[in-house]
This record gives structure tokens, C-alpha cells and sequence, in this order.
């Protein structure tokens, strides 16, 4: 310890005497160490950490996929089960404790004040199954989970009492109204536990039995209905079993749940119901959670780990190459203490201390990079529950990535420098002779192998930052069929302030009403199914004269939309008419459809006037279609063009939220205020959410391939920089080696231009070499993200020679200063350099 205390004090002494190499040394290392661990800690969050429950490594995440009759409300991206199908699986035996949930928005109303918040509809065992203890009051249980609608109670999350209450203990016993529905607080949910799904912040717990109270729009009570599929299951496994353990018995249940729940469906082909019988439980591990927001994230944010890799890479072979350089300034100090009696060991670790502070030092400056960086791309986050449940404050696990990441880093840079530098030619080094100073040709070859490697590793990174950025203009260049400029977007939903059909049918036509007459609008409409938001809806149709195949997928996507929606969005009406206010409740049913729509049941016929029911059995072919609009862009920009067909809105049986669209004359987000005041002269309680521009709902939508293309671009310049600094260094100690021979060829008559080009040559040597062995790379990593990207693969000669001629140039002005300095050789003076 006396030892490698001594070694520390020697290190600090010296950079003190150093501060611009210790600078610069620090400040790479901080960059390196800074990003990996600012992606490590978002990746930590997302993909790798364990709900903080009780023992979560017991959980299961069950999902039943395959065919199946009735309907299904999707608010997860996990198949739901029905409530039959949950109390079958949690009576049969095979799991300690099954829990079942259904996330909901809500309107909640207390003090007076009514805002739109996240709700989830959970089981009685919801807070059991998860081992969870309340941090107020109590949490549910199974009493609170036996007859619908007779369990009017809540149990708020704590981030919610917190904010909203100011953690106040008297919330217990409050009332608060939930969708139109008064709700006695009964308890708080533990610090920390914010729902079982990442990206879904919940703010009120209400027990599954108030279903019916809580979703109105539902058109009848989903408990004990085996044809509405709707909940979200987890388990947990009995306690020293596994999950091969129970999966034999866990399939024996489930196949007899499904003969039951088989004798429920009247009709269905033999095909069909054998189908059905042969469908399997899913079961995967549950104990990080479900995550639509982990399964959308996953790939790019490895992707992007890999790169920050790559970019510390770089920055540890730059180190090494500055580690070398001041290396051989200290030939003779090491060939000094070699002939004095040091071991190479004792001087090696000498050397590695050194390596390990700065890397250490580095290291700390780089959790504040970390934290800066991290907090950048949350604030850059368009979900605002995302932005909640994440944080760029480092933890222990961060802190411990980051120390292990310095050390690593230390050992990875420094060993190499520590190995060479022990091993001079002790003669010539003591007589200080000048071409011994470097410790000869061998570490010369080295850092000259170390600026090859950067150039690589920097090519595939401006390879793929270059494949991404195509790929996110692509999109941005993709015409959606409507027109994004002018227009602004939000949502309503009187459904869940108590309206029935008629009020809110009522309250819309108001509302569309009084949008128009405000100064700045030219037109106003509304859909059932926001716009950009990876959201559809779908049913199963049967359309007259069209013969179905065994198993066709005869699920269009279906919105229903208010008059004028297609002028208002710039939809082209390419045949019929649109909607008007004749198409009421009681108005014979009609449809509008797309392109794609009429190209695949009609062939690409005219389909006005055709016919088409929902549904698989014989009802009448309820729909008259009575317009044709051209293709577009509904969920996201990606999608690949389906069916589709939109209906009236007042011809919607559980008609809830609306969208608005109101184009405008003037600035879309000056009139944002003006329609707030709007919806609260027709109704002060109803919350406004989601108010936009259609233009930042769209950036919203591609907030995935921002990212990636940015922080890609970010991390391939950072590369780049690095290579072209590390090319820099080498070049430059290569001429102040060489100068002697310089300054002989200029005095034998040797032109500058020679000079130059002397120099220029091993730079474009070293260059093409790097992007040989970087373009391999480049086409692999393509190979690799090919999946992300959009309307590209990861062949595009466009990017390969983009990349390697912005490469190519930062090499050229990297090793151009150097060839420049060395045609101002003085020929004298370089005669008598030592």
C-alpha cells in the first residue's frame, strides 16, 4: 500500500507539471465513459431493472394468442384474456396467485377540479400477488373483488397523492369522483411502485369489479363474459418452482378453460373451433414487467450502446497513442531507474497507476457528461409518463458501471503504453541517442495500428449515423396523404364526465359549431381514432358479392369521422360524397372507403353503391358505401397501406373520446388557448388533452428515429474527431522524428511540394487502410439495423461514399498541418536536431 500510495503521488506530480496533456487526456476519457454510461443508465432503466416488488424474479406475464370470437379491447400491447378465462386460471391451482389489470383513462374530480389522469382496473389480489405493503391506509383485496359495481373504492399511487395532495395522510376516507363515479380513498400504493408496466404512470388504483361504472362506454358488463377479451394477466410461480416446472400443468388448465370457454361460441367452422382448442398459454419471465415502451426501445437503445462502445474505443486507442507519445519523452528517465536497479513490474505499475488515475478522473467527470446528457434525451421524450418514471440521476448500479467502465478503461489503454515504455535499449537510450528516443520502430508500428483502428471504428460509425439520418429523411419526405401545415389537434372525451349517447352526440356538434365560428379557423372536424398516434381500430367484415377464403384476414381499419373531415385533413374525395349532417343515429348506415379498400374486394371498381356488413354471421350488409377517398398514412408514417373505411361518428354505438382537427388561417399554436376557453364555455370540467400541432404529432411519432439518428450523428462526429486527433498526433511526432531527414532532403534540393507529399502519402496510406477494414464493418452494421430503417437497406452507395469521403477528409486536414510544418524545416537547424 506504501507503494502504490508513493506510485499516486508521483502520477498527480506529474500531471501537475502536464496540465494540457492531463486535460486533454481527462476530457476524452470523460466523453467515452460520459456517453456509455448516460446510455447504460436509460438502457439500465428500461431493459435490465426489476419491478420493485417482492421477489420479482416469480413473476410470469401470460398471453393467450391465436383465433378467437368476440371482441377485444387492446390497451396493452399483450393479448388480454377475458374474466372468465382470469378466475379459471387463478382458481386452477397452478400458480401462487394470478393478477389481472386493464389500464383506463379517467377524469378525476377532486377539490373542485377535474383533470385527465391514468387509471388501472385491477383484480382484489392486484397488490397480493405483487407482495406489496401500502405506504397509507390499506390496498385491495379479494373482498373487494366479488360483486360488480358494490365496491366503490380507490387506492391513488403515490407519485399522484404526492403531487396532487401534497402527501397529505388525510386523503384517507376522501371521495373523489372517477369518471362521473364517486370513489372512497382507501389507501396509497408503496413509494417507488408506479404500475407493472413501464411507461404507464398510474395515478388511481379502482378494483375490476366497477368496470361497468368506470368505462361507460362499454355497452355491457365484461364480468363474466367469455366473448370480451379485455384483461392483462401475471402470475406468480409457487414458491422453489420454475417456470418449466409449472408450464405441463399450466397447459392442462388452459386447455380446459378453452373446451369451456369453446361451449360459449355459438357457430364457428370446424376449422375454426379445432384452432381454437389448439391454442397454447404464452408464458414469458414478468419480473421487469410488460413494456410497450422496453419492446419499442430495446433494439435502438442497444444499437446506440454499441456505438457509445465503439466511440470509447476510439477514445482509449487516442489515450494510448498520447500515452506512448509522452512515453518516449521519458526513454531516458525509464532506462535511467532501469540501470539503477528497477524492475520492469514495479516501473509497469508505476505506469498503470498513472493510466488508472487519469482513467478515474475521467471517469468522474464523465457521471457529470452522464447526467447532462441523460437529462437532455428524457426532456427530449414526448411521453410525459415516460419522462416521470425515468431519471438521469445515477445510482448505485450506474455509479458501479461507471467505476468498473474507468477501470477497465485504465487497464485497457495504459497496459500497453506500460509494457512498451519498460522495455527501451538501455545503451543507446543513455547516450541519448535521438533515434532510440522512440524505443524504437515496434511502438511506432503500434500507434500507427491504433490510428488504422480509429479510422475504421469511426467509418462504421458515420456509416450507420449515416443510414439512420437517410432513413428518418426518408420519412420526413413521405407524403401522408393530408396535409400536416395549419393544423391543430386535441381530444376530448365527455363520456367520462357522465354523458350519455344523446350529450355527447350533442355536446360535439356544439363544440364543432362554435370551433368554426372562432376568427382563424377555416374548418373543423373529428375522428374517433387520432391520427399519428399508432392507434386503429379494426373489425371483421363481410362485403356482398366478395367470397371469403378459409382464415382471410377480413379486419379493415375503421375510424369513425364528422362531417368535413376529409376537406379539413386534405384528404382527396376521388368519388361519391361525403358525410353530412343527414347521416345521424336513426339515418340508414354509410361508409367511405380508401383505395386500398376498393382495389382488394373490388378490384379497383367504383365501390359507390356497394354494400358491406359487420361481423361473420348472415346479418343484412349493414353499410352502404357512399364515397371514395385516395390512400394515406393513419397510425404512423411507417405502416404499410391497409383497408379502410370510415363511418359516421353519429352512427357509433359507444362512441367515447373525439379528436379534433381545426385547420387554420393563422398559426396553429396561437389558437391552442382561444380552443381551451371554447370547450370550457360548453362544459368547465371537461379536461382538453393532447393539444398540438399535426406537425409536432408527426415529430412525436418519429421521436424513435430522431433519436437514433441524432445521437448517431452525434456519436459518429465525436468518432471522427477523435480518429482525426489520434492521426494528428501520430503525423505530427512522425515528422518531429523524421526532421533530421527532412531538413538532409530539403538542403539536397528537395521542393516543398515533395515534402508535402512525403508526409500526405503515409496519411493517405493509413486512411485507405482504415476504410478497407471500416467498410466490412459499416455493411455489417447495416446488415444489423436493416430492420429500423425506412424505405432503405444497408446497401445505399450513398451513404457508404458519403462516409468515407467526410472520413477521408478529416484525415486530410488531420495530416495536413503536420506536412505543412515539416516543408518549414530549416535545413540548419534540422542538421544539428538531437
Amino acid at each position: 500500500m506504501d507503494e502504490l500510495r508513493q506510485d499516486l503521488r508521483i502520477a498527480l506530480r506529474a500531471f501537475a507539471k502536464n496540465p494540457g496533456f492531463t486535460a486533454v487526456v481527462v476530457a476524452t476519457l470523460a466523453l467515452g465513459i460520459g456517453a456509455n454510461t448516460a446510455i447504460f443508465g436509460l438502457m439500465d432503466q428500461v431493459l435490465l431493472r426489476l419491478m420493485p416488488v417482492h421477489r420479482p424474479e416469480q413473476l410470469v406475464i401470460l398471453e393467450g394468442p391465436g383465433p378467437f370470437s368476440g371482441s377485444s379491447h387492446q390497451n396493452s400491447h399483450l393479448v388480454p384474456f377475458s374474466h372468465p378465462m382470469y378466475t379459471g386460471l387463478r382458481d386452477s391451482g397452478v400458480f401462487q396467485g394470478v393478477l389481472a389489470h386493464n389500464f383506463v383513462g379517467v377524469h378525476l374530480t377532486a377539490g373542485g377540479t377535474t383533470t385527465d389522469a391514468r387509471g388501472d382496473l385491477v383484480s382484489g389480489n392486484f397488490f397480493e400477488v405483487l407482495g406489496l405493503e401500502p405506504a397509507l391506509g390499506r390496498l385491495f383485496t379479494a373482498d373487494d373483488d366479488r360483486v360488480p359495481g358494490a365496491h366503490p373504492v380507490a387506492v391513488l399511487g403515490h407519485g399522484f397523492w404526492t403531487r396532487r395532495f401534497g402527501a397529505s395522510h388525510g386523503v384517507i376516507g376522501q371521495t373523489l369522483v372517477v369518471n362521473n363515479q364517486p370513489l372512497t380513498v382507501v389507501g396509497v400504493a408503496p413509494a417507488g411502485f408506479q404500475g407493472v408496466e413501464l411507461g404507464e404512470v398510474v395515478d388511481v388504483y379502482v378494483p375490476v369489479m366497477m368496470q361497468a361504472q368506470v368505462i361507460p362506454t362499454w355497452p355491457s358488463v365484461a364480468i363474466g363474459d367469455w366473448r370480451r377479451r379485455w384483461l392483462t394477466l401475471m402470475a406468480r410461480l409457487p414458491d422453489g418452482r420454475t417456470l418449466e416446472d409449472v408450464r405441463p400443468a399450466a397447459h392442462v388448465a388452459y386447455a380446459r378453460l378453452l373446451q369451456e370457454d369453446l361451449n360459449a361460441i355459438s357457430g364457428g367452422s370446424e376449422r375454426f373451433r379445432a384452432a381454437f382448442l389448439k391454442k397454447e398459454l404464452k408464458m414469458m419471465p414478468g419480473g421487469r414487467g410488460p413494456s410497450g415502451l422496453r419492446d419499442e426501445s430495446q433494439t435502438p437503445l442497444l444499437v446506440l450502446m454499441g456505438m457509445v462502445g465503439l466511440v470509447l474505443l476510439i477514445a482509449c486507442a487516442n489515450v494510448a497513442n498520447l500515452l506512448l507519445a509522452r512515453a518516449s519523452s521519458r526513454q531516458k528517465e525509464i532506462a535511467v531507474r532501469l540501470a539503477l536497479g528497477a524492475s520492469r513490474g514495479r516501473l509497469a505499475r508505476q505506469l498503470l497507476v498513472e493510466s488508472l488515475t487519469l482513467a478515474l478522473a475521467g471517469g468522474a467527470l464523465g457521471m457529470v457528461v452522464a447526467t447532462w446528457t441523460g437529462t437532455l434525451l428524457i426532456r427530449a421524450l414526448p411521453s410525459a409518463e415516460a419522462a416521470i418514471v425515468l431519471t438521469a440521476d445515477p445510482d448505485l448500479r450506474v455509479a458501479g458501471f461507471a467505476f468498473a467502465l474507468s477501470v477497465l478503461t485504465g487497464v485497457g489503454f495504459g497496459l500497453v503504453p506500460a509494457l512498451q515504455a519498460t522495455r527501451p535499449h538501455l545503451a543507446p537510450t543513455l547516450k541519448s541517442e535521438s533515434t532510440a528516443l522512440a524505443g524504437g520502430t515496434a511502438p511506432f508500428r503500434f500507434r500507427k495500428g491504433l490510428v488504422v483502428a480509429q479510422i475504421a471504428l469511426s467509418l462504421l460509425l458515420l456509416i450507420g449515423a449515416g443510414l439512420f439520418t437517410r432513413s428518418l429523411m426518408n420519412l420526413r419526405a413521405l407524403d401522408p396523404g393530408f396535409e400536416p401545415d395549419q393544423l391543430l389537434t386535441f381530444t376530448v372525451d365527455p363520456s367520462l364526465n357522465g354523458y350519455d349517447l344523446a350529450r355527447r352526440y350533442a355536446l360535439y356538434a356544439r363544440l364543432q359549431q362554435d370551433v368554426s365560428a372562432e376568427p382563424g379557423v377555416k374548418s373543423v372536424s373529428m375522428a374517433d381514432v387520432a391520427l399519428m398516434t399508432d392507434s386503429n381500430s379494426s373489425t371483421t367484415i363481410r362485403v356482398e358479392g366478395y367470397e371469403a377464403k378459409e382464415e382471410e384476414d377480413m379486419n379493415p381499419n375503421f375510424n369513425g369521422v364528422a362531417p368535413e373531415f376529409f376537406g379539413t385533413l386534405g384528404i382527396g374525395l376521388l368519388a361519391g360524397r361525403d358525410f353530412t349532417d343527414a347521416d345521424g343515429p336513426q339515418a340508414p348506415r354509410v361508409a367511405i372507403v380508401n383505395e386500398e379498400f376498393a382495389r382488394y374486394f373490388y378490384k379497383g371498381e367504383n365501390p359507390v353503391g356497394r354494400r358491406f356488413g359487420t361481423g361473420r354471421g348472415k346479418s343484412d350488409f349493414q353499410f352502404t358505401i357512399v364515397g371514395l377517398v385516395r390512400d394515406g398514412k393513419a397510425a404512423s408514417l411507417r405502416e404499410k397501406q391497409v383497408r379502410f373505411a370510415y363511418t359516421p361518428y353519429t352512427q357509433e354505438p359507444n362512441l367515447g373520446a373525439l379528436t379534433f382537427y381545426v385547420r387554420t388561417a393563422v398559426d396553429p399554436a396561437v389558437l391552442g388557448p382561444r380552443m381551451r376557453q371554447v370547450v370550457a364555455a360548453a362544459d368547465p370540467t371537461l379536461p382538453v388533452r393532447e393539444m398540438k400541432t399535426m406537425r409536432a404529432q408527426i415529430r412525436e411519432s418519429l421521436f424513435v428515429d430522431r433519436l437514433v439518428a441524432a445521437l448517431s450523428a452525434a456519436f459518429g462526429c465525436l468518432a471522427t474527431l477523435l480518429a482525426a486527433l489520434g492521426l494528428y498526433a501520430v503525423m505530427s511526432h512522425a515528422v518531429s522524428q523524421r526532421t533530421r531527414e527532412i531538413g538532409i532532403r530539403v538542403a539536397l534540393g528537395a521542393e516543398r511540394r515533395a515534402v508535402l507529399a512525403l508526409v500526405l502519402k503515409e496519411v493517405a496510406v493509413l486512411a485507405a487502410v482504415g476504410v478497407l477494414i471500416g467498410l466490412p464493418g459499416g455493411y455489417g452494421l447495416g446488415r444489423l439495423v436493416e430492420a429500423q430503417l425506412f424505405g432503405m437497406n444497408a446497401r445505399d452507395p450513398l451513404t457508404y461514399a458519403a462516409a468515407t469521403l467526410a472520413l477521408l477528409a478529416a484525415a486530410f486536414l488531420a495530416g495536413y498541418v503536420p506536412a505543412l510544418r515539416a516543408t518549414r524545416v530549416d535545413p540548419m537547424v534540422a542538421l544539428r536536431y538531437e
